[in-house]
């Protein structure tokens, strides 16, 4: 008898892992992608994502990316512009003569559109998806209203905190990882989003010459310059679920995401990826990073 507890207690020993720090999850979807290893975090600041639906088709639509070029520039880094080419009307490839050819539009353009601004006219965005209460548009905001809201969050304390580091390789694959910390206790699921932006298109842009950088001319712009475009969802527009029923203060998650480049007409050296965790609850982006490649 005495035997059968002494190795009962040696089965109890060796089978038991005492843990001095919490655990980081790491999480899939970058395939066979390395896991960097990250610093510490010393960011104190909110991000505010700025999703401007627009198009070439748009002749105000420069406006609205005047004012957000603006934005940024008065307030910084905190501010992460993406430009969605949204709707057939004002959207869509011409398939004849030398004009507005390229074509900006996105699956996941579309959807976001679709379920967030679905009867909203162009331009109009959205403020790291702060619902406005207002109907139908309910998360829509206007050129007049795009610079309090995002005031309104630049100086908040972040909920989470995000940093980024993406490659690409010689055969054109991305590799995104994303680092969330928990900086206040979560009680909804929360997701992780990945786009892949290309910046500087120089392109053509319908312009009625009002509002907008006073650099153009009005009429169809032949070099215009499309900033931040949105290329590809890389792992969907609703992204990935990365905290279910809520998290702890200090729980930290380690998520990944990757892409293969085939459109060669697509600049590698002007690629950006995107990454944000938005409330899966309320919709509300609560922080945002951004990296170039």
């Amino acid at each position: 008898m005495k035997k059968i507890i002494f190795i009962l207690a040696l089965l109890l020993v060796f089978s038991c892992d005492y843990i001095d720090e919490p655990l980081t999850p790491e999480k899939g979807g970058a395939g066979d992608c390395v896991i960097p290893t990250f610093p510490i975090n010393t960011n104190t600041k909110r991000n505010v994502l700025v999703e401007d639906f627009t198009g070439h088709l748009c002749n105000n639509c420069p406006s609205a990316a005047y004012t957000i070029d603006t934005i940024k520039s008065n307030i910084g880094s905190q501010v992460i512009p993406v430009a969605i080419h949204v709707t057939a009307q004002f959207a869509a490839p011409k398939t004849s003569g030398t004009k507005y050819r390229t074509d900006f539009q996105t699956t996941g353009g579309d959807a976001i559109k679709l379920n967030f601004a679905p009867s909203a006219g162009l331009p109009s965005m959205m403020c790291s998806r702060i619902d406005t209460f207002s109907s139908p548009a309910k998360f829509n905001l206007s050129i007049y209203t795009i610079s309090s809201a995002v005031r309104q969050l630049i100086d908040d304390a972040p909920v989470v905190n995000m940093q980024i580091i993406s490659t690409i390789d010689a055969d054109n694959k991305i590799c995104a990882f994303t680092e969330v910390e928990v900086l206040q206790t979560l009680s909804d699921d929360h997701s992780i989003v990945y786009m892949l932006l290309e910046y500087s298109i120089v392109d053509w842009q319908l312009y009625n010459g009002s509002g907008g950088d006073p650099a153009y001319s009005s009429g169809d712009i032949s070099n215009y310059v499309h900033k931040h475009v949105l290329r590809e969802s890389m792992n969907g527009w609703e992204g990935n679920k990365i905290i279910e029923g809520g998290a702890t203060i200090g729980d930290k998650i380690i998520e990944g995401s990757s892409f293969e480049i085939t459109n060669s007409s697509w600049r590698t050296n002007h690629l950006e990826v995107v990454a944000f965790v938005y409330n899966n609850r309320t919709k509300e982006v609560m922080q945002a990073v951004k990296a170039k490649l």
